[in-house]
C-alpha cells in the first residue's frame, strides 16, 4: 500500500470531527478501496508547532539522511531514536480519513470540531492550526521573496 501520488501539493482547510478524524484532500487519497500508512511527527518550523505527515518512504529517507551524515555515531543514534519516539504510525483509510492521536493533537493545539490546514510539501505534508498557519506563512514570506528574485522558469 503506497501513497496515491508522488507529491503532496497545495494548501487545504478541513475540519476535525469529534474523534479527531479528518479527511485528507481528495487529490492525496488512495484509489477506491485503498489505504496507505503515514508517520505523524511532532515538529516545529521556525518555532511554530506542526504535525509532519510522512509516507513510509519519506520516514525511511529521513533515517537514511541521519545515517549518511558526518555526525558522530552516538549523535546519529540519538537522532534516529528521537524520530522513532516522536512519531505515530497512522493510516489513511478507504474513506480518505486519518485519525490524529489525542496526545499529538493536544500538543500541537488541534481541537475536535475545529479547522486545520494541510500544507503540501512534496513527499510529505503538514497539519497545522489556523493561528499557527498565519504565523508560518508570515515566516515563509522571506523564503518566497528570495525565490522571486532568483528562480528562473526558463
Amino acid at each position: 500500500m503506497s501513497a496515491p501520488r508522488s507529491s503532496f501539493e497545495g494548501e487545504y482547510e478541513h475540519k476535525l470531527d469529534k474523534k479527531l478524524r479528518v479527511s485528507v484532500p481528495s487529490l492525496w487519497r488512495p484509489s477506491a478501496g485503498g489505504s496507505f500508512g503515514l508517520r505523524l511527527l511532532k515538529w516545529e518550523l521556525s518555532g511554530v508547532p506542526v504535525i509532519k505527515a510522512l509516507t513510509e518512504e519519506a520516514f525511511e529517507a529521513a533515517l537514511a539522511s541521519i545515517q549518511a551524515s558526518d555526525l558522530p555515531a552516538g549523535v546519529k543514534s540519538r537522532q534516529k531514536a528521537a524520530l522513532y519516539t516522536h512519531n505515530q504510525p497512522v493510516s489513511v483509510n478507504e474513506q480518505g480519513k486519518i485519525s490524529i492521536p489525542k496526545k499529538f493533537a493536544e500538543e500541537r493545539g488541534l481541537a475536535a470540531e475545529e479547522n486545520i490546514h494541510f500544507l503540501g510539501r512534496g513527499n510529505y505534508f503538514e497539519i497545522i492550526t489556523p493561528n499557527n498557519y498565519a504565523l508560518l506563512m508570515a515566516n515563509e514570506q522571506d523564503v518566497l521573496s528570495s525565490l522571486y528574485d532568483t528562480l528562473d522558469f526558463g
